[in-house]
């Protein structure tokens, strides 16, 4: 049985309705208007979305704090009522402690998008069934003290309590922070709010309460009520700003309305015609910003959805441009191989021709024939160009690597095209400095390389010549650097010259044809063997220089 101390009651119940007495506006004003907005909070998600888990999360969170807030009101206004204060005190720690344990729960839901595990489940209502078992004996509430107006509580009892809220608050903490470093920067920013918004609630209402119990002052705990506003205002913030819960406009128009409800509620407390006027000011302000700034979440969102709906349509139009690509590279492919097979039976045919291999050919067909072979030459290289690159974009180009002497490999290059050169009237001089230029490389690729791009210094070098050099820029860099004395290139056109399709703009003044994939292919191509190559020109007339780096084989 409870033990009521009893030293003078009739003084001592009069001096507890004189202490009550004066708190009771601030016990009206901060135990209703918070249980109200609490409500509000948790039926306008609820009903928005009622199979949601984290909306029946937060609807319980509300419900328990409302009831504890009823209770712990009872508790204040029923001092002199033994059997009502009794049946409130009783059970408020179990609302207290299965409030701490809801957030939590709130707070693992809503990071993770899951339901927590039921192991984890088990494990909080065993930790709270002490509570729940303890809290209708003398276990918890050992006597009424009379002379304070409370009663008093079991010492262990209380400990218990007290680390089991501290524990679920550093869990909650520990929690949100290791979730805000492992997130990504959208969900860091909710992470975040959700977190200081959930803390700022708990921690006012525990640490309140532990000031209470510290110094057997109540009046601190009456505070920590307005926590829950706190926890409203984030959650609310959340609503419009991420659309948490799926909710929209309805998460301002909550805001406004447990504003509304926060400042009707003072009606109940305020005594005389200027207050009551003033507050009705206050009341009807709030009412005129509340609406307009309903009305401007509610542009926000629209033109918000309107920029989701053409990121939706952009990412449907870019999927199908890959799907698209896709197509063209692989039917580029497949008709590059169709038309190579024919085109090499003409220039084998064309050669045999020109050889002699069928007999005597009059020299005026054979001129014919000539053409032909040119021709034939000229398209299978372009074919050849469609076919790297088609190789390029799937990801189907092979490298055989190999070790060979690069210097030697650019003799060759100059050897080969040197007819090329001298028929079109040009120098052509080829360098190399002393030293081992072995590289681990793809010899034909590498070849090919140097090759387009001696090419296509031939085709834009209507006079004077062309120089070959090989030698390193450091250690272990071999660089190969093709100089002409050609139409040169601006330098704006520099950046774009190694790109798809791209052709100097002077082309058409040096009556020169192909594709414009030969430098794009080499930069491939080189890159693919961790190398680099660019260019470098003074300007339109005045030549231009190639180079070509790649890493040379470390001895």
């Amino acid at each position: 049985m409870l033990e009521i101390i009893d030293f003078n009651f009739s003084e001592n119940l009069a001096y507890c309705g004189e202490f009550v007495d004066n708190l009771l506006k601030l016990l009206y004003y901060s135990h209703i208007p918070t249980a109200i907005i609490a409500l509000l909070a948790g039926v306008f998600v609820y009903t928005q979305n009622k199979k949601d888990l984290l909306a029946k999360i937060l609807l319980s969170i509300s419900l328990v704090f409302s009831l504890w807030a009823f209770l712990d009101l009872a508790i204040w206004i029923n001092y002199d009522k033994a059997s009502v204060l009794m049946f409130s005190w009783a059970p408020i720690e179990i609302f207290s402690v299965l409030l701490f344990e809801l957030c939590l729960y709130f707070v693992y839901v809503f990071i993770t998008k899951k339901d927590a595990p039921i192991i984890a489940k088990i494990g909080f209502a065993l930790l709270l069934l002490p509570i729940i078992i303890a809290a209708p004996t003398t276990s918890y509430l050992t006597e009424y003290d009379l002379q304070e107006c409370v009663a008093l509580e079991s010492p262990l009892f209380l400990s218990y309590v007290f680390y089991l809220k501290l524990i679920l608050s550093v869990i909650i903490l520990g929690f949100g922070i290791y979730k805000f470093f492992e997130a990504k920067s959208q969900l860091r920013k909710q992470i975040s709010l959700l977190t200081i918004g959930i803390l700022g609630f708990i921690f006012a209402f525990f640490i309140a309460g532990q000031i209470s119990e510290r110094t057997g002052n109540y009046t601190f705990e009456i505070y920590g009520l307005f926590g829950m506003i706190v926890f409203v205002a984030f959650l609310a913030y959340l609503i419009v700003k991420f659309q948490a819960f799926n909710i929209k406009v309805l998460g301002v128009q909550m805001l406004v309305a447990g504003l509304v409800a926060l400042i009707g509620t003072q009606y109940t407390f305020i005594d005389g015609g200027t207050a009551i006027i003033l507050n009705t000011i206050t009341v009807l302000l709030t009412l005129v910003f509340g609406y307009l700034l309903i009305r401007s979440v509610e542009r926000e969102i629209k033109q918000r959805e309107r920029i989701e709906k053409l990121a939706q349509d952009l990412e449907k139009a870019n999927t199908r441009l890959r799907e698209l690509d896709q197509l063209k590279s692989q039917f580029l492919s497949f008709a590059s191989h169709q038309i190579r097979a024919p085109l090499t039976a003409i220039d084998g045919y064309a050669s045999m021709l020109l050889e002699g291999d069928f007999g005597e050919v009059p020299p005026k067909i054979m001129d014919q024939i000539g053409i032909i072979d040119q021709s034939s030459k000229s398209l299978i290289k372009i074919v050849n160009e469609f076919l790297d690159v088609s190789r390029i974009e799937q990801g189907r180009m092979k490298y055989e690597l190999t070790d060979f002497d690069a210097e030697v490999l650019a003799r060759e290059v100059v050897a080969e095209l040197r007819p090329n050169v001298e028929k079109k009237g040009l120098s052509f001089e080829y360098k190399a400095n002393p030293g081992q230029y072995m590289v681990r490389a793809d010899r034909g690729k590498i070849k090919q390389v140097i090759g387009n791009i001696v090419d296509n210094s031939i085709k834009y070098t209507p006079k004077g010549g062309i120089t070959v050099s090989v030698g390193k820029s450091s250690d272990h860099i071999i660089r190969f650097s093709i100089t002409d004395t050609g139409v040169g290139i601006a330098p704006e056109e520099t950046s774009k010259l190694f790109s798809m399709f791209s052709r100097a703009k002077d082309a058409s003044k040096t009556n020169v044809s192909g594709t414009g994939l030969g430098l794009y292919v080499a930069k491939q191509m080189v890159e693919a063997h961790k190398g680099r190559v660019w260019v470098e020109s003074d300007g339109k007339g005045k030549g231009s220089t190639f180079y070509i780096e790649i890493p040379g084989k470390e001895e």
